[in-house]
This record gives C-alpha cells, sequence and structure tokens, in this order.
C-alpha cells in the first residue's frame, strides 16, 4: 500500500518537501487590476476579447519587485499558469528552453501569472516550482486570482496575445507546441 501511494503521490507532481511554511511572499501576493474584465473565452466561435483593450496587471514578481504589465507600446504574451496544472509544469520548461534559445522576438515581452494558488494542491508553493525551472520571465503572482478573471480564463495555460497599442490579438487555452507560442508573438506585432 505504502508503494501504491508513493507511486500516486509521484504522479500528481506533488513535492511534499515543502511545506506552506516554506512558500515566499510571492506566494501570497495579489494581483492589481486596472481596466475592464474581459468575457470568458468561449469553448467555440469567436473570442468575445479580440480588439478590446487588455487590463493592465501589477503584482509582485519572484525577486520581490513589482511588474507592471502589458506595458504602452510593446506587444506581450501573457502566460497563465498554475502549480497543480500538469499541463503547465509541461509548458514551463518547453517555454523557458526556447526562450534560452533566444527564440522570443525581442520586441515581444513574455510575462507569466501564477494563479490558481493554494497549498492543498500538488507542486506547492509555485515559487518553489518556477524556481526549480529556472524560470527567467517576469512573472505577477496571483493569490487571489484577480488577474485570471480579469483576463477571463478559461482553462490552464491560458495565454494572451496584447499588441503594442494594448489590445488583446488573441487568446488560446492548453498546452502549446513552440510553432503555435510563435504564432502568438507574430499575432502580438502584427499592425
Amino acid at each position: 500500500m505504502a508503494a501504491l501511494v508513493a507511486v500516486i503521490v509521484a504522479m500528481s507532481g506533488d513535492d511534499s518537501s515543502t511545506t506552506d511554511a516554506e512558500a515566499t511572499a510571492f506566494d501570497r501576493a495579489e494581483a492589481t487590476v486596472d481596466g475592464t474584465p474581459l468575457p470568458v473565452l468561449p469553448e467555440a466561435g469567436d473570442d468575445p476579447a479580440v480588439g478590446r483593450a487588455a487590463p493592465v496587471l501589477q503584482g509582485q514578481d519572484l525577486d520581490g519587485g513589482q511588474v507592471t504589465q502589458p506595458t504602452s507600446g510593446r506587444p506581450t504574451i501573457i502566460l497563465f499558469l498554475a502549480h497543480w496544472c500538469p499541463h503547465c509544469q509541461r509548458e514551463v520548461p518547453l517555454v523557458q528552453e526556447w526562450s534560452d534559445a533566444g527564440q522570443l522576438p525581442e520586441d515581444v515581452d513574455l510575462v507569466a501569472v501564477a494563479t490558481g494558488i493554494t497549498s492543498s494542491r500538488p507542486n506547492y508553493p509555485p515559487s518553489a516550482w518556477l524556481e526549480r525551472e529556472h524560470w527567467t520571465a517576469p512573472t505577477i503572482a496571483d493569490a487571489s486570482g484577480a488577474a485570471a478573471e480579469a483576463y477571463g480564463l478559461s482553462a490552464f495555460p491560458f495565454w494572451v496575445a496584447v499588441d503594442a497599442q494594448g489590445t488583446v490579438v488573441e487568446r488560446r487555452t492548453g498546452e502549446l507546441s513552440l510553432a503555435e507560442i510563435e504564432e502568438l508573438a507574430a499575432a502580438a506585432t502584427s499592425p
């Protein structure tokens, strides 16, 4: 029975060596939102958020600094992640490798939002997870879920491409291939 429990814990991505007491201020930080919330991304059909102003998010980064995104004049890809989501756990190393390889266009910002934060779920706290993955993108903590709600998050991972004028040009859910991530970057920079 003990072996079965160990297998289940290993498969869930739970890191039992990390406890709520080891969480940082980042893991409890709440994002602030300025702007009109976007509608939830529908499962099919046209996205009603395309063409709307993206809410501006501000919050604490992993290093304790403040991050504000998207910023005027910079195309941006926003990636919403949950520490317990197995799809996010597979996506983070892929995106980091892509970024490390210099594939992120210089004129596009990549920012993450750690949301869905809960100490009762696997892979908590998100700060430890992102550190283990050597994650370098500025990341806003969203302990209350306000940022996720403002962007109409419908599933994890949740991707949003915003153009230089601060307008939503595309939203997607799920694990994306590198080609699809590059399509988002291209959409963010399209005139």
